[in-house]
């Protein structure tokens, strides 16, 4: 049932969808895209912004059409009521990969930059832990605690100034389109995975306080930032790293800021990702969110919340190495592509078909 006590205002849904794309695969997405678009890189961040940008209007055009109806109903609707439940088991194992995915390299990030000497096991349960806590509340709280949280992506924002003491090489990025159509795509392609979350918008549209095109116009301000956002630290890098150096750093981004050292600051990069904890944790919180909303009622879903910290937990602290934690990296993308973009087409282009057939029916 839906009620204002966990309806959300425009403004909330904008830092909602910010701090959903927005998390760890910022650190590594230079990386990530050096080894196809290489100094195009940039060009397949724009990309990947605008088939995001596509997707968002095919959920507008789908989600408009059932305006007081969550996503897990529609499919319900749409395909039937066995069909939609086995599409919603899907989508809650989609979140639930992912947010464990998210958590992983979270975990692994902290252990290997900031406390190596912590087991594996005791990150992973102060996160999830403090995950549950927050999921567990209403929407509106969990808004309310994105929007205050994105003063952090504002102070890190105005922190990449610093790097502007590096020298900057830009014929690194030269001639623009030098990769190729196909390897910029490819490019835009891994850089879909770092800017997923904004499928969040499936589950908690019902629950915006706007107009259905001010919902749109929203979520697409809040994406073009995101887009934004990336492509600045993405052309950073790119122009302070020459293309081999980028192929052998893991996390340029945190590069950036560990070569910086002043007369009152010191390892800048530490300061950055302690700061970048709060983002990472939200990426993990809204998984664990919306893969309670895909299966729970309103009686059962503190319990899901707390069922999902358990799954997450546990695939957390299995012994990956790095071969297979490429491999799961792997299957969570191509179900990506299944989930967030195959299965609402889908559903637009049956909803389209199902409204003309009732329509031919009554003349």
């Amino acid at each position: 049932m839906i009620t204002n006590s966990n309806s959300i205002s425009k403004l909330q849904l904008y830092f909602f969808i910010v701090q959903s794309q927005i998390g760890i695969g910022l650190l590594s997405l230079p990386n990530v895209v050096e080894s196809t678009a290489k100094g195009d890189g940039w060009i397949s961040t724009l990309v990947a912004g605008l088939a995001v940008q596509i997707t968002i209007f095919i959920y507008w055009l789908l989600l408009r059409k059932y305006p007081n109806e969550i996503y897990t109903e529609i499919t319900k609707k749409i395909l039937g009521k066995y069909v939609g439940k086995l599409c919603n088991l899907f989508i809650y194992i989609y979140f639930i990969m992912i947010g464990s995915l998210a958590c992983i390299l979270f975990i692994r990030t902290i252990n290997l930059w900031l406390l190596p000497l912590t087991p594996m096991w005791v990150l992973s349960l102060i996160i999830v832990l403090s995950s549950i806590y927050l999921t567990i509340s209403d929407l509106r709280i969990i808004s309310r605690f994105f929007v205050i949280s994105s003063v952090l992506i504002i102070l890190l924002f105005f922190l990449s100034f610093f790097t502007f003491y590096l020298p900057k090489e830009v014929r690194f990025i030269l001639p623009v389109g030098h990769s190729g159509v196909k390897n910029i795509l490819l490019g835009s392609h891994k850089s879909l995975l770092s800017m997923l979350g904004f499928e969040s918008l499936l589950l908690i549209f019902p629950f915006i306080l706007d107009s259905e095109k001010g919902i749109f116009k929203t979520a697409s301000f809040a994406n073009i930032t995101v887009t934004l956002f990336y492509t600045y630290f993405t052309i950073l890098c790119l122009l302070s790293f020459s293309p081999t150096q980028l192929l052998q750093i893991r996390e340029p981004v945190l590069y950036l800021f560990k070569v910086l050292s002043f007369e009152m600051i010191d390892r800048l990069d530490l300061i950055f990702l302690s700061v970048w904890i709060v983002p990472m944790t939200t990426s993990v919180i809204i998984y664990m969110f919306l893969s309670a909303k895909s299966i729970s009622n309103e009686n059962s879903f503190k319990k899901i919340v707390i069922l999902n910290g358990i799954l997450i937990f546990i695939i957390t602290i299995l012994p990956i190495d790095e071969e297979q934690l490429a491999l799961f990296n792997k299957y969570v993308t191509y179900l990506s592509y299944v989930i967030v973009f195959g299965l609402p087409l889908i559903l637009f282009c049956l909803s389209f078909i199902i409204s003309k057939t009732e329509r031919s029916e009554q003349l």
